[in-house]
Order: structure tokens, then sequence, then C-alpha cells
């Protein structure tokens, strides 16, 4: 039967992403892989994991929506960083992207020079993620980075910043959502979800969850559906080739 394999917040851990694929035993032309963003800052392979995003999306083998790391990313590119929150900082993981990009970067001197050097080689990864939709809906579910504002009637007007970043306002609302199928989601990490140290999917009354850490050194989640709407889970460990 045909599945719907969804993953989110890769963090540039491409053998991570690529052996998790092969465990859960993908099928290119059958299943189809839904993918929640976040795909740069924190391992060292982003610009890899942009290319094989865009490679399955092109092929029409994936659907990709964007994240706050990917929003993140182009506005340092743009010159817009985040004042309170500075990309390059240890705790974003900026430093790691950049470097997949430009590999002789050290630090926050060779900003200028880098950001002209991924203007001019790598446009069409950048334009990419800048393409990447806030959200996908299919029969039975709703795909999201972070989630939807609870507060509106119509879930689809809620604002390019809460479709990637909300969390609390968000998750409070389980199963008081105006909508009729269940929301996937990434973003935040599942053990805050679960309450305890469990980094595997966590599942609400209307909504799943399936970040699994792997930026903070814990594990990749895929989240697979049937065609009956059955759900399985598998979760891999980071490979150790993906750290900085």
């Amino acid at each position: 039967m045909a599945r719907t394999i969804v993953i989110s917040d890769i963090h540039g851990y491409y053998h991570t992403f690529v052996n998790l694929l092969s465990q859960v035993g993908y099928e290119p032309g059958v299943d189809r892989i839904i993918l929640l963003g976040d795909y740069v800052d924190g391992g060292k392979f982003s610009l890899q994991v942009i290319d094989y995003v865009r490679q399955l999306v092109d092929s029409n083998a994936a659907k990709a929506l964007g994240g706050n790391h990917d929003d993140m990313f182009l506005a340092w590119l743009d010159e817009n960083d985040y004042r309170l929150m500075p990309y390059t900082s240890d705790r974003n993981g900026g430093k790691q992207t950049i470097r997949s990009f430009c590999p002789w970067y050290t630090d926050e001197r060779d900003d200028e020079k880098a950001r002209a050097f991924i203007k001019e080689h790598y446009m069409l990864q950048i334009n990419f993620l800048r393409s990447l939709s806030d959200y996908y809906e299919d029969s039975h579910h709703i795909y999201v980075h972070a989630g939807v504002n609870p507060q509106l009637s119509d879930w689809t007007m809620t604002s390019h910043k809460d479709f990637r970043w909300t969390r609390g306002k968000f998750h409070s609302h389980d199963g008081l959502i105006p909508a009729q199928k269940k929301i996937i989601f990434g973003h935040e990490v599942c053990a805050r979800l679960h309450g305890n140290d469990n980094f595997s999917p966590w599942f609400g009354k209307q909504m799943i969850g399936i970040d699994g850490g792997v930026k903070f050194g814990y594990q990749l989640n895929a989240l697979m559906i049937d065609e009956a709407v059955r759900y399985s889970e598998y979760s891999l460990k980071f490979d150790q080739q993906d750290l900085a």
C-alpha cells in the first residue's frame, strides 16, 4: 500500500535523513513524502539537505514546507538578522549552515564575503527556500511547521509568522482548533510535548508532533500514514557524519 511519510526538522543532518528514508523502505513512485521545514542549522550538511529536498520536490516525490530556521537563514542572507537572536549564535547553528555553502567561513567577520558568495553561486537553492509554502492539506490532515492560530475561525488565515514560529498558544488548544482534520507539525521537540524524555512522535487529541530533536543530538522521526489512515513511526539516532 502507498504511504505518506512525514518528516520534520532535518537541520542539516543529511546522512541521517537519507538513512531514515532507507530504513523505512521508501519506494519512489509509490510513497509520497511530506517535509515540514527546518532543513538548515545544526548538522554540517544543510546545503546537501536543500539540494536533496529540491530533487525530491522536482521529481514530484515530495511536498516541502518552510520552517522558522529556513526563514532565519534567509533573513541573515538579506542582512535582516534577528537582533535578539543572532543567526550565527551557537544556539541557532547558523555557522554550520553558512559553512556548508562556504567551507572557509570562520565567524561574523566573514559575513559580507559569505553573503556575496552564496548569492553568486547558489541562487537556485536560495530561490527554492523562498518558494516554500506555509502549509499543505490533504483529505485527512493539515501539515505545518509550527502550528496554526487557534483564535481564527479559518485556520488558513494564520500569519506566516505563526505558521512557522508558534508554540504554546497552538499547543494549548489541542482538540479545540476549528478544523475537521488532524494537524501534523514539527518545530517543538517531542520531549517537551510528552513532558518527559520521550523524543518519539507525540499524539494529542487533534495534533501530532514529530520533531525528534536531531538538532540537539537526539533523533529524526518519520511518521508513516497508510491508505487506511493508520499511523506507524520509525526513529533514527543521528548519524555521526552529520555532526559539525
